[in-house]
């Protein structure tokens, strides 16, 4: 059996729209809008918890240099990862089937980009506090 022209077209539709409707999904829920021009919500103490809320000026600087510190850690163990996953790369590129075993070798860092994903969800909280409480401006 020959398949036509728009038959072919008629698959390769269908089975495009399988895959992108396979990956769509509801993104998830934005925080209230705090800080721009036209923002929806007024900032106030009550947007944070009972010990953010407790926090000096000065715990939060102390907070967020620490934070500071632990994304250039985090970051710096993604970059130490980055040379090493790049050659597994290459190698599993040029090897075929074989070379592709390297792969395995290589290190996604998927705790430190949590991590990191946390400690920015951090470090804007303090911003936001230290904007609040007429905190000095934070600098590292």
């Amino acid at each position: 059996m020959r398949w036509s022209l728009p038959s072919k077209r008629a698959a390769w539709l269908g089975s495009t729209a399988l895959l992108v409707a396979s990956c769509a999904h509801a993104p998830p829920p934005l925080p209230p809008d705090t800080t721009s021009v036209n923002r929806t919500h007024e900032l106030t103490l009550d947007d944070f918890t009972p010990e953010a809320r407790a926090m000096s000026c000065e715990d939060i600087a102390a907070d967020w240099q620490k934070t500071n510190d632990a994304m250039e850690t985090a970051t710096g163990a993604i970059n130490a990862n980055r040379t090493r996953n790049q050659v597994a790369g290459y190698i599993a590129a040029v090897g075929g089937a074989v070379g592709s075993l390297a792969l395995f070798a290589t290190d996604s860092n998927s705790a430190e980009k949590d991590q990191i994903t946390k400690l920015y969800e951090r470090h804007d909280m303090l911003i936001r506090l230290a904007a609040l409480k007429h905190c000095p401006q934070l600098s590292s």
